[in-house]
């Protein structure tokens, strides 16, 4: 397989898992401040949400907390919420937008178009014509929740028939990769922001009714509020909810899970890595990390610990690209 095609069917994938999680965390978050816990909290869940569709997905997650609250106050001042809904949803001059990704996702798959099967091609095109064609006007007003509910199950069906309809060969390794590989970034720049939305708006960060309050959303942004009720017996506080979605080996959106998912396809692939690459090397120790981790061990500094290991995820993503695409 030529680097260029593995390169676009990676980055297809990635685009594909970006959309839809900025969608789920547009529609839980924004709904959410129409709660009674959050009626006055409103510009900091907007300016979470700006945040998560910001321009540059980089290294500088790890800002600190006092430029955050800069930042926050900034574009309080800068965006109406209807600005900020059309940034994060379908401003094409920010790269991170869903109608952005969405149009990435299927210039890429256009460009390997003859090694995808006519199913997954017509999803992925019906996705991106969805988005592009979806009324503005409407969305700004009455269509976010149609809007967002829409791009995800768009999301779903292409997964689907990628998983369905193509042969688990290279092609496939490569597209599901970049989704995994996504999906790990995402869960990370997730619980990033959300750690930093309660210290904005707690001060402290402790077990109390707002912070349980936001790690419900977190958890439904991420689907998971049924299944961490089930392992917790619904009991919502930071520990668990942490612990939970980074360390649980059976729940599919958990850091641990889908850095699994990442060695098996690694190791599916035709043209193997050397057993002493670096890839190889730090993503097994990456997975294993987060399997064998203790709350206990992270909870002094969080953040700390989530832009550490987020960096490291973007560093996995710099050896992929070493290792096949140059």
């Amino acid at each position: 397989m030529l680097a260029r095609v593995a390169n676009s069917l990676y980055w297809a994938g990635r685009y594909i898992e970006r959309s839809e999680h900025l969608a789920r965390y547009l529609k839980v978050q924004y709904f959410s401040t129409f709660d009674a816990p959050m009626i006055q909290q409103k510009e900091v869940i907007l300016q979470s949400i700006l945040h998560m569709a910001s321009n540059v997905i980089t290294n500088e997650e790890t800002n600190s907390q006092q430029q955050h609250q800069q930042q926050q106050q900034q574009s309080t001042h800068s965006f109406s919420e209807q600005d900020i809904l059309v940034t994060v949803g379908f401003d094409l001059e920010n790269s991170t937008s869903i109608l952005s990704s969405v149009q990435y996702a299927r210039e890429n798959a256009r460009n390997v178009r003859y090694t995808l099967s006519s199913e997954l091609w017509e999803a992925i095109n019906a996705f991106y014509h969805y988005t592009k064609e979806y009324p503005v006007d409407f969305y700004k007003t009455r269509g976010l929740y149609d809007f967002t509910t829409s791009v995800i199950q768009h999301s779903y069906v292409v997964r689907s028939y990628a998983d369905s309809t193509l042969l688990h060969d290279n092609v496939w390794a490569f597209f599901k990769l970049g989704i995994y590989l996504e999906r790990a970034v995402q869960i990370m720049r997730i619980l990033n922001s959300k750690v930093t939305d309660i210290q904005v708006l707690t001060g402290n960060g402790k077990d109390d009714p707002l912070t349980a309050y936001q790690w419900t959303t977190t958890l439904k942004t991420l689907e998971g509020f049924d299944m961490h009720r089930k392992v917790y017996r619904g009991n919502i506080k930071q520990e668990n909810v942490v612990s939970f979605l980074l360390t649980h080996p059976a729940f599919p959106r958990s850091v641990a899970f889908t850095l699994g998912k990442v060695n098996f396809i690694l190791s599916r692939l035709t043209f193997a890595l050397n057993p002493n690459s670096q890839l190889n090397f730090q993503s097994e120790k990456l997975e294993t990390s987060f399997k064998f981790l203790e709350y206990k061990e992270v909870e002094d500094d969080l953040q700390a610990f989530l832009g550490a290991s987020l960096e490291k995820i973007y560093n996995l993503n710099d050896l992929i690209e070493q290792e096949y695409f140059e």
